[in-house]
């Protein structure tokens, strides 16, 4: 926590001392490392009760996009993402159409965008994923993007229910699968051309 509390003073000082120039009109271009992290409530029925824990998950990868800029605020476009779970074998693998804004206020230039799409893996569900950052200038064509916001993933999973038929031999019955989404904390650092 204290690394991502610094790294965030960094940039904010940092937005302090660099300007953007706004995108031109025309193709650009988005490749970014993002972070995900997702804490969740766990259990698993012991001796007749049920023991609680909570779970944390960091997933890492990376994304493009590719769209036009319509003009110097707004550009659309689409991409593909992917991110591993450090600690399980898990993915969460976007495929999605972003619009972003980039916005100017003097020599600040912060960013808004949003993808929306599906979630390729775990049988395919619905991706949304706001986010709200900095962009700095870099050269005359190309900027470094910082953005933090929220992602949700759905996913399929398979549901059974345990039925005690005798006392202690336990059954299992098969219910289907059913959709559910997960949210996760995001971090993105990229650059556009």
């Amino acid at each position: 926590m204290k690394r991502y509390l610094i790294l965030i003073l960094a940039a904010l000082l940092f937005c302090q001392m660099a300007e953007a120039r706004q995108p031109q009109r025309g193709y650009r271009g988005f490749f970014e490392w993002s972070n995900s992290l997702r804490s969740e409530e766990m259990g698993y029925p012991y001796n007749g009760g049920l023991i609680l824990y909570r779970e944390n998950t960091y997933y890492t990868g990376f994304s493009t996009s590719h769209g036009y800029q319509i003009n110097p605020m707004f550009f659309v476009g689409a991409g593909l993402g992917m991110e591993m779970c450090t600690d399980f074998d898990n993915w969460i693998v976007p495929l999605f159409v972003e619009g972003r804004a980039d916005l100017q206020f003097g020599k600040f230039t912060p960013f808004g965008d949003i993808r929306l799409g599906a979630n390729l893996s775990e049988g395919t569900g619905v991706y949304f994923s706001p986010t709200i950052g900095y962009r700095f200038n870099w050269g005359r064509k190309m900027g470094v993007n910082i953005g933090a916001g929220l992602s949700l993933a759905g996913y399929k999973a398979y549901h059974y229910d345990i039925i005690m038929d005798d006392p202690g031999t336990f059954n299992m019955v098969y219910l289907g699968t059913k959709n559910h989404v997960r949210a996760y904390f995001t971090f993105r650092v990229g650059i556009d051309f």
